[in-house]
């Protein structure tokens, strides 16, 4: 019986001893499938987030990508615009992705969105464009601003000769370039409008275009198209240019800091030899004027030369914008009859400028702007100047002149400041590299009759297509009409004001088609 129960026990013990190992294998099996499940877990885990670093790091590689491809395309817009092409950019494929931009010229201030595209990722940039203002592209250009009806007139014929005592008389109109008015346009006899002097980069054929009517006599031509009934252009805005900022050199406080009131800068200044104020041996010409006189002069090395020549140096410096609250004169003392000048500058004047001397590049890299800003009244008005008397006979004399031109009022040649007086017969006629550009009229009549043996000047009216004393509208005689005699003009455009590598710095910006440059850059979200 004994036996039988320890029998018993035994059994029960390995029963027991069986069962918890058979637990324990199952509660092993059930930690190997609970440890196997969270190793599954932290695997899909682990290869999820691998997976989406992966895609996350295939977006920003995308991402750059197209950021790229966007850059692209602003490169590209950008050279085409220095081209002159304008338009938006369809898609272009490149690389792994693609690039477009569209562009909004007409916006105040015009600018472009290039989009860059890589596997679905996207990226904007928003880039702000620059332009010249328009009168830039034109050898002449009158933008008519006061509203008043007038006709830009030229004439001639032959080349110039020898005349008694004057030096030149006579020849025929050129103008080599294109040309804009808001008004009327009238060449006469054999005056011509050609395309721009070689290379002419930009292939400017000698267009005109006007506001009103284009009208050819006698054998005058236009090489280019011809243009009437355009419409009128907008106005830059040269206020917005803010020049009392955004100078180089504000020459008027430069003169005042140092104490001077009359005469040049301290020896050693780096103005010194540019510019002379209210010298006192042209006190006649500066009492013509109500404010500062300001006198394009080095302080010494002049030299003597010809009225057709213009030989003392003149060192303007490189890219700087000159800033005068003022009138600026080329008119220079002795016999040196004007300045071969080197360098790249603008001059901004709160005045009017006069030019009465000769004005020569010493070489290709030099270049001039000169704009008559004037003063403005708190509604942004014109209120007194922004005049440029060109070739002004009481002071002086002007055979050859080399600047780009730019008045916010009238260009007027031949006239005596500031009353626009025309005072004495011109020794010759004149050559101009660069252009003429003004807001409202260009006047460049240069005829002239003798009554009672005295020089009158005279100007044709096309209204009633009478020669008629410019000063008292007196029509002409038959008699005093044989004893015209027109003075030449040669105007040859500088395309060189179209690339920004050459041409001056600050030169007024405006709604034209000459690209400046970017003037602002963002990416957008």
């Amino acid at each position: 019986m004994k036996n039988k129960e320890l029998k018993s026990d035994a059994t029960l013990r390995n029963s027991n001893a069986a069962s918890l190992r058979s637990t324990r294998k199952g509660m092993a099996l059930v930690a190997v499938a609970v440890v196997s499940l969270i190793l599954i877990i932290l695997g899909f885990s682990m290869l999820s987030m691998v997976n989406n670093e992966i895609v996350s790091t295939r977006n920003a590689v995308n991402k750059t990508k197209a950021f790229y491809l966007a850059e692209a395309g602003v490169e590209i817009l950008t050279t085409k615009l220095n081209k002159g092409e304008f338009g938006n950019i369809g898609e272009i494929a490149l690389g792994e992705g693609s690039y477009q931009v569209d562009f909004y010229p007409d916006e105040n201030p015009p600018y472009a969105i290039s989009t860059g595209t890589a596997a679905g990722q996207e990226k904007r940039i928003k880039v702000t464009t620059s332009f010249l203002a328009s009168p830039y592209e034109c050898g002449i250009y009158a933008g008519g601003l006061s509203g008043e009806q007038w006709t830009l007139m030229l004439r001639g014929t032959g080349n110039p000769v020898p005349n008694g005592t004057k030096k030149e008389v006579g020849g025929k109109d050129i103008v080599n370039g294109n040309i804009f008015v808001d008004g009327d346009v009238a060449l006469y006899e054999e005056s011509s409008i050609n395309p721009a002097p070689p290379p002419n980069t930009y292939e400017l054929d000698g267009d005109v275009e006007a506001t009103g009517s284009v009208d050819l006599y006698d054998s005058a031509s236009v090489s280019g198209d011809i243009n009437e009934g355009v419409a009128p252009q907008i106005p830059s805005d040269l206020v917005g240019m803010h020049y009392e900022i955004n100078n180089t050199h504000n020459v008027s406080q430069i003169f005042t800091d140092n104490g001077i009131s009359k005469g040049y800068l301290p020896t050693g200044h780096p103005l010194r030899d540019v510019f002379v104020k209210n010298p006192t041996d042209r006190s006649s010409e500066c009492d013509t004027t109500t404010g500062d006189d300001f006198f394009l002069e080095p302080s010494g090395g002049f030299t003597g030369g010809t009225w057709q020549t213009a030989p003392t140096p003149l060192h303007v410096g490189n890219d700087r914008i000159y800033y005068i609250d003022g009138d600026v004169w080329v008119h220079s003392k002795n016999d040196t009859y004007g300045f071969n000048m080197d360098g790249k500058v603008t001059i901004v004047v709160t005045g009017d400028i006069h030019i009465c001397d000769n004005l020569q590049y010493a070489d290709t890299n030099s270049m001039l702007g000169l704009v008559a800003l004037g003063k403005y009244d708190g509604d942004g008005e014109l209120d007194s100047g922004g005049n440029v008397y060109f070739g002004d006979p009481t002071y002086g004399t002007i055979y050859t002149f080399s600047a780009m031109m730019f008045a916010a009022n009238n260009f007027l040649y031949n006239s005596k400041a500031p009353d626009g007086d025309l005072t004495a017969e011109p020794t010759s006629g004149f050559t101009v590299n660069g252009s003429f550009a003004a807001l409202n009229k260009v006047s460049v009549e240069r005829d002239w009759y003798t009554k009672d043996s005295k020089a009158r000047p005279a100007r044709f009216n096309t209204e009633t297509s009478q020669w008629v004393d410019s000063e008292t509208g007196a029509v002409l005689t038959s008699t005093q009409i044989g004893t015209l005699r027109h003075y030449q003009m040669i105007l040859n455009y500088d395309d060189r004001v179209r690339t920004k590598d050459t041409q001056p710095p600050g030169l007024p910006k405006g709604a034209g088609t000459i690209f400046e440059g970017l003037t602002n850059w963002e990416e957008l979200p």
